[in-house]
Parts: C-alpha cells; structure tokens; sequence
C-alpha cells in the first residue's frame, strides 16, 4: 500500500513537468532541489521613474517627468539581505535586512522585518509587495505555495494542481487504499472482497479501466504553448494575470498583473548559477504608474540554521538596527509598505 501511494504521490506532484500547470511552472522546477534550509540572498535595489509614464510621454518627456529621473539618479541605491528558511515544514520564515552601504555591515542596517509566516504576510500585504514575496520564494525555494496562495486570494479563475484532478480517478484510488488497507488486516478477506481495480462485474471494469487509462490531472485551460517570433512559450493567461514562461526549462521571462489601476509588470532576465547549482535571474525589473524599481541580485547561498533560529537571528539583527543612528535616513522603498 505503502509503494502505491508514493506512486500516486509522484504522479500529482511531477504531472506538471509534462503538461505544465500554473501551480506546477511556479515551482521553479527548471532549478536545482534546495537541499539546506536557509536561503540568503542579497540584492541591490535602485528606484527609477516610472517606465509606464516614460512611455505614454514618449513624443515629449514632460518637464516634471524629466525633473523625477533626475532625483531618482541622484540617489544612492539600497542593499536588502533576505534569509528564507527552508524547513520540511509547510510555514516560510523571512528576514529582511535593509542597508544603506553597499558593505552590508551591522553599522549600515537601516531596516529589519521579520515574518514568521510568509504566507500570513503575503495575505495581508498589498499586491506590489505580496506579488513581489511571492516571486521571490518560487525562484529561491522551487515552491509555488506561496504565489498558489496569492492567486487564491485575487483571481476567480485560478486552480491548483489538486483542483485540476480528476474526481472520479481519485475516488477510484481511495477507495483502492481503502481495499487494500482491509486485505491487509486481514488477509482472508482478499477473496471476498470486490477488488476496485478489479472488480468482477464486466460492466463495472470496462468504466474502471477508463477512469485507470485517464490523466491524473485535467488540462489547465489557464496554461498554453504559444509560437512567436522568437519560439515558443508557455504563457499562462488568468482574470489577474499574464505570465510567460521559457518552452524547454520552464524560466518565468515576464509577468504582468492586472489589468486595473494600479499594473505591475515584472521582466526577468539572465539567469545565473551564483553556486554552481542554483540559479536566480540576475536583474529584475519591476515597473508601475509610480516608479520602476530594478533589483540585481548579487549573491545567493545555501546556509544551515543550525541552532540559531531565525527569531534568534532577526533579534541580532534589531540590536544591530537600535544601535544606527542612521536608521531612517532618506528610506523610500517598496519593500518597507
């Protein structure tokens, strides 16, 4: 019973690398299995005038527009660490460290979050910042929890991997489990009992053995192949969002989330080994009506927590943050809402 299980187990987690699904291609499966359970990556962050507004002004660049670019250059760029744990466990923690020094020292730190359940956080976060730790823990994680959780929340349209199986395949394999767990107590019972695979009655088997020779998981009407001039492209298409994924590796290239007033576009582009084995986007541009703000990841590590928990850590953290004096200087970012 114990191997039929894992077998079905296989099959509902793994169908995606076949036949994609939305919940399926934001598990980042195109990256390497995180095997530790402490992620930390650090980031540089520079805020730019809005791309959107360049666009619609772009026959004549208004005086105003002109004058924001102007300020926005002018301003040094922030340094966020963030640290993830990776536990077995279906509950994400998150350290943001916020630095206004390049160096990333203790005397630098200029702000410090901690959530101790990602989850939570992305639920009561607006769709800027939840959209944003979401992304961030598909492409370090390989997990698609939390953006499945988001979509959840926002779209109407939207199924996970357990929506799409079929009802009456899964019926017939629980009630399998079921079988197979009596015959297994007692096994005088396996020539009494009807077995669901197969049971005697023709009728009966020819329906089983249709529902046997079904796919697991039904097709996901939200993801298609789409043929451009550049190839092709798995691009998933919901009520709150548009999403275009690579063909062969399955790299999330461009998502936009709308159409309503406030849009957000997010690019992704060059995707690197920082470790040898796990991959991140290099840069990351995230535009709206307000501004564009471009992050360029600037390492990523595969940690072990040890016996420092992240409470431990984040409380390390905050005494380094209550001993700056420069905590609050000239801080205007996203990622503080």
């Amino acid at each position: 019973m114990n191997k039929l299980i894992l077998i079905i187990i296989f099959t509902i987690t793994n169908i995606s690398a076949s036949v994609p699904t939305v919940e399926g291609l934001f598990r980042n499966g195109n990256n390497a299995d995180v095997l530790t359970n402490l992620i930390m990556i650090k980031m540089m962050v520079e805020n730019d005038v809005s791309e959107m507004l360049m666009a619609k002004e772009s026959s004549k660049v208004s005086a105003e527009l002109e004058k924001q670019a102007l300020e926005e250059k002018t301003k040094k760029p922030l340094y966020v660490k963030f640290l993830l744990s990776a536990e077995p466990e279906d509950r994400v923690q998150l350290i943001q460290i916020t630095y206004t020094d390049g160096k990333m020292d203790d005397n630098q730190v200029a702000d410090v979050r901690y959530f101790s359940n990602l989850k939570e956080k992305i639920l009561k976060s607006p769709s800027n910042l939840a959209l944003f730790y979401s992304v961030l823990s598909s492409l370090a994680l390989n997990r698609s929890n939390e953006m499945s959780e988001f979509l959840k929340r926002n779209s109407k349209v939207y199924k996970d991997n357990r929506e799409l199986i079929d009802p009456e395949k899964r019926a017939l394999y629980d009630k399998y489990k079921r079988y197979l767990s009596v015959v297994k107590e007692d096994s005088s019972l396996k020539d009494t009992m009807d077995n669901p695979f197969r049971p005697e009655d023709p009728e009966v088997l020819k329906v089983v053995n249709a529902i046997k020779n079904r796919p697991f998981m039904m097709k996901d009407q939200n993801v298609s192949l789409v043929k451009t001039q550049n190839g092709f492209f798995w691009t998933v298409k919901l009520d709150v969002m548009e999403a275009v994924f690579s063909n062969k590796d399955y790299r999330l290239e461009k998502l936009k989330y709308g159409p309503f007033e406030k849009t957000l576009i997010f690019n992704f582009d060059d995707y690197i080994l920082f470790d040898g084995t796990h991959e991140l986007p290099k840069n990351i541009k995230i535009s709206s009506e307000e501004n564009t703000v471009k992050l360029r990841m600037l390492s990523l590590s595969h940690l072990t927590l040890k016996n420092k928990s992240m409470a431990l850590r984040y409380g390390e953290y905050r005494d380094a943050l209550k001993d700056n004096v420069k905590k609050d200087e000239g801080l205007n970012l996203f990622l503080l809402q």
